[in-house]
């Protein structure tokens, strides 16, 4: 029964732990445990993908996975960038060690 439990707390701690700060994009580039600074489209359309003369930025910050704060969301990215007409997003990731991340949507439009 110990042994169960045990078990059982390991698979909660590893599901917490994978959990914490993951990608979430249509391509999904390479994760590094240590350091990690990559960039990926977020969305598939590359046909019509125009990027248009304005670009804005929004982001969200993670402190060890315990504290998080900011808006990473494509409408406050558009809104910092002026942008009325969003034509394609990016997505930034930076993480060192776990214990910062931040995570960055990049618009472009007019």
């Amino acid at each position: 029964m110990k042994l169960l439990l045990r078990l059982g707390v390991l698979a909660l701690l590893l599901a917490w732990a994978s959990g914490c700060f993951a990608y979430r994009a249509p391509v999904v580039p390479p994760i590094a445990a240590a350091f990690n600074s990559t960039s990926a489209p977020m969305n598939l359309n590359f046909d019509a993908t125009e990027l248009g003369p304005k670009q804005g930025k929004a982001s969200a910050t993670t402190i060890m996975g315990l504290f998080s704060f900011g808006d990473a969301s494509i409408a406050q990215a558009a809104r910092n960038g002026n942008i009325k007409t969003v034509k394609h997003a990016d997505s930034d990731l930076l993480n060192v060690f776990g214990i910062y991340a931040s995570h960055t949507t990049i618009v472009y439009g007019e």
